[in-house]
């Protein structure tokens, strides 16, 4: 299998009310593509994360904090839905993945949250493939929003290899740790945002990681609520230059910030054509 993909229903049912509107659509649209008509595109229910492993990742305090939010349960599916996504790349399943979600994951930090997060899905799923024995990950986070959370977890953590892209101004590295803070300013367009990537994802061509999380938020686009302004065309290339720096490494997309429903049935199917090898050349 080339591509899973991981979804509830419960995501567009019970989201969070910013992203929720977008997932049933968006998921109808990619089921009407004929892209998951074979077997090299397939699509899986997803599980919540146990919560075990929830609460070795967060603080007691945040975990307390959460126990009677409403979007406790929905964010516990989310963070599954990409622990499941990594699980099947890390074990051969698929070679990539693509992973639905209600709430988003890279503004939860150890102890606290914002921003339509709640536990930090890539944070919590990185702890799970290391009980499997990877050890090293590259994570991109397109979301124009600066994934603080993320950054929380991994900061002193030389082995995972952050790159923030977001709206703001000014580059920030620390190669020593391997974090990269890349702000492309707000109203960034494509050629922009492309030549931002294509340079950030040079810096990690010697770093050897063993699997690659892209935080994808397609909040990014001009007629959505983020910072950038990206039109349809900058996403099958974003995949395009985030595959060929894989190589034949693991890769999966965590679906992110987003709220505009025309442009969620557009570019979700796009990314998972490209992830698929389905874009014309």
């Amino acid at each position: 299998m080339l591509v899973a993909i991981t979804y509830h229903e419960d995501f567009g049912k019970r989201g969070f009310s910013v992203l929720k509107e977008r997932i049933r659509p968006s998921f109808e649209k990619l089921m009407e593509s004929g892209l998951v008509d074979g077997t090299d595109v397939q699509v899986f229910k997803a599980r919540p994360a146990p919560l075990e492993l929830v609460a070795q990742a967060h603080t007691a305090a945040h975990m307390a904090n959460m126990e009677n939010d409403p979007y406790r349960e929905v964010a516990m599916l989310s963070a599954g839905s990409v622990m499941m996504a990594a699980e099947m790349v890390a074990m051969g399943q698929a070679r990539r993945a693509f992973a639905f979600t209600g709430t988003a994951g890279h503004h939860a930090s150890r102890g606290s949250c914002w921003g339509f997060c709640y536990f930090n899905d890539v944070a919590i799923t990185i702890l799970r493939l290391r009980q499997m024995g990877l050890c090293r990950f590259l994570i991109v986070d397109v979301d124009p929003h600066f994934g603080d959370g993320t950054r929380d977890f991994f900061k002193d953590d030389a082995d995972v290899f952050h790159i923030n892209m977001h709206s703001g101004t000014g580059e920030e590295h620390d190669p020593i740790k391997n974090n990269y803070d890349i702000g492309l300013t707000f109203g960034g367009n494509n050629e922009r945002f492309l030549s931002a990537l294509q340079s950030a994802l040079e810096l990690a061509k010697d770093f050897d990681f063993q699997m690659a999380f892209v935080i994808f938020g397609h909040d990014s686009h001009q007629d959505d609520y983020g910072g950038f302004n990206l039109t349809y065309e900058a996403y099958p290339r974003m995949v395009q230059l985030i595959m060929e720096a894989m190589g034949d490494r693991g890769l999966v997309f965590v679906l992110s910030g987003g709220s505009c429903v025309h442009v969620a049935e557009r570019v979700i199917p796009d990314v998972i054509r490209v992830l698929a090898g389905r874009w014309p050349s």
